[in-house]
């Protein structure tokens, strides 16, 4: 882990109840780290949690008093790490405005309640990293999930451009995305990475220093295939959205 983020601070872990979110907790909780754990649905105030926090991220009178009491309890966290999640796949014409509301207000209206909290209630003499968890499918789309692309997209711009306003108040915006990986998703990627690799990769990449990076040769080689070769980018994501497509509608959240 980057010897930046103080070893004596909290780091927390924003939609921790299961999958990626919880395998990052307990891999810095493995080097030792106080990690809190803040999620929808209910998890164990045991390892690899110091202690756990009940939170809507789409609620936000919550989030603001939620965030304000518990820096008040645990003082200013060293690392945020944003991985609140919902995803819907499935044709847009099935979808219901309940529905892409509720995913562009997880995957990216969270990220900003978050941001601003810790801009209002965090202490002047301390800086915190926020790292949020992107995506390949915000930076290229996909039929299937053209909604959550917009949405992660949405959130890379907000990250970019936020910087330099919340930096100002001691806050060091991060963007990563991780791997495709065994998730639950139905998408058939090119290739896919066990959740513990890419657990541990993503924990070493939010603590570090890069501001923003894409993890798996897969999701580098897309990106480059975005700005050199767009049309074989496009026909490859195609090919994946369009075989979810025929497998039917499915959700996941975190």
């Amino acid at each position: 882990m980057n010897k930046s983020i103080a070893p004596d601070r909290d780091v927390w872990i924003i939609g921790a109840s299961r999958g990626l979110g919880h395998e990052i907790a307990r891999e810095y909780a493995n080097t030792g780290r106080s990690v809190v754990g803040f999620a929808r649905s209910a998890i164990a105030d045991a390892p690899p949690f110091r202690h756990v926090v009940a939170l809507d991220v789409s609620d936000d009178v919550a989030v603001d008093a939620t965030i304000e009491r518990i820096i008040r309890e645990r003082g200013t966290p060293a690392l945020v790490v944003y991985l609140a999640s919902q995803l819907y796949q499935g044709s847009i014409l099935t979808r219901t405005d309940v529905d892409l509301i509720r995913e562009v207000d997880i995957n990216y209206l969270g990220f900003v309640r978050i941001a601003r909290a810790l801009a209002r209630h965090k202490d002047a003499d301390h800086s915190t990293r926020l790292v949020a968890t992107a995506s390949t499918l915000g930076y290229i789309g996909t039929p299937s999930l053209d909604n959550f692309s917009a949405a992660k997209a949405a959130l890379i711009s907000f990250a970019r451009s936020a910087r330099y306003e919340l930096g100002a108040r001691g806050i060091e915006i991060a963007i990563v995305s991780p791997p495709h990986m065994d998730n639950g998703a139905d998408l058939v990627g090119p290739q896919r990475y066990p959740m513990s690799w890419a657990a541990r990769r993503f924990a070493r990449e939010a603590a570090g220093r890069r501001s923003e990076y894409l993890l798996g040769s897969s999701n580098r080689s897309m990106q480059a295939m975005t700005r050199y070769v767009p049309a074989l980018a496009r026909s490859i994501m195609q090919g994946i959205g369009a075989d979810a497509l025929k497998r039917g509608a499915s959700s996941i959240h975190a």
